[in-house]
């Protein structure tokens, strides 16, 4: 199952860049981290339809005031001692756990019909440091054991970091990464669709920008296959979306190159603009007098009040110059 974690500590916000990412190792080792984060409260939400429970933490960090939130998805089977049954209609007191390699979540709280909160306590597992240990890494800490714990950061997880070939990471880039969502989940999905990221820097990086398995698969299906890394983290970024390149393949364009359609998405050449000016009568624009006719302001609107002074309608080159001398 796929899971997306979302953290924020502090006044820290999500954003990716690779002085953030040191920023945030500097962050994660020291002031973030520096109090007990054992306790908290919960809040969840059961969505009968996808089988799936969110599942939102507050941290409660009490010697420098700092608390954070947390929210992810699990599956039922994960909450120990809560039933589907009462997830889906119990109403009363509740307490479970949700169990990972690192240590226990132990809740106690309300639910009423797939809703519920309560507080939390987190139990790390006495064997987890020596188990890091014996793979190579430093020893967590307290507060470091605890946020593994939280993003599922666990024994699977770095295997597959050794077994995909990346340079150990150390504690505090496992950490980082678990707050960015970089899970077991996430790194199999990019090998699985061919891609060997290198770095984990990188893969928090791609995370980030959005550079998913689906987003991936979608471009595939719109005939975008073998893209590099870099390709796909660009696409992402200035919104060039499956959805985007459908549209454009609406009204015939199709074959383009990433090159026009990254000209075409950041120039704001969008499914309505192109659909008005063809229920005006332009159907043979190319999509590169589209991008003109977006660059130098001409709007559909500006377009029929020519058409209506000049009784006809002008071509693309004529519109552009008239747009141009604000007639």
């Amino acid at each position: 199952m796929s899971r997306v974690s979302r953290t924020r500590v502090g006044h820290y916000a999500r954003r990716s860049s690779p002085a953030l990412f040191l920023l945030l190792l500097a962050t994660v080792s020291s002031a973030a981290v520096a109090q007990s984060s054992d306790r908290g409260t919960w809040q969840i939400y059961y969505e009968t339809t996808r089988e799936r429970v969110e599942l939102t933490f507050e941290h409660h960090e009490y010697g420098d005031r700092r608390h954070g939130t947390t929210s992810f998805g699990v599956r039922p089977a994960e909450l120990h001692g809560l039933p589907p049954s009462q997830l889906s209609s119990y109403s009363g007191p509740a307490s479970f756990r949700l169990v990972r390699d690192a240590g226990t979540f132990n809740f106690e709280g309300q639910l009423r019909d797939g809703r519920g909160n309560g507080f939390f306590t987190f139990s790390p597992d006495a064997r987890f440091p020596q188990q890091l240990a014996s793979r190579g890494y430093e020893r967590p800490t307290s507060d470091q054991q605890y946020w593994l714990a939280l993003h599922d950061v666990g024994y699977a997880m770095l295997d597959e970091l050794r077994a995909q070939g990346y340079d150990r990471p150390s504690v505090t880039q496992l950490v980082v990464m678990g707050m960015h969502g970089v899970d077991l989940d996430y790194m199999r999905s990019l090998s699985s669709a061919g891609y060997r990221v290198g770095t984990t820097r990188r893969l928090v990086m791609l995370r980030d920008h959005g550079v998913t398995r689906d987003f991936i698969d979608g471009l595939r299906d719109e005939g975008y296959k073998n893209l590099t890394l870099d390709d796909l983290q660009e696409l992402r970024d200035h919104g060039v979306t499956p959805d985007f390149i459908a549209s454009l393949r609406r009204f015939g364009f199709r074959g383009l190159t990433t090159d026009q359609l990254l000209e075409a998405r950041d120039h704001g050449v969008t499914e309505s603009f192109i659909e008005d000016f063809r229920d005006l009568g332009y159907t043979g624009v190319s999509l590169r007098d589209f991008v003109r006719l977006r660059d130098h302001g001409v709007t559909v609107g500006y377009a029929r009040r020519v058409r209506s002074t000049e009784g006809r309608l002008l071509s693309v080159g004529e519109l552009i110059p008239r747009r141009d001398r604000g007639d």
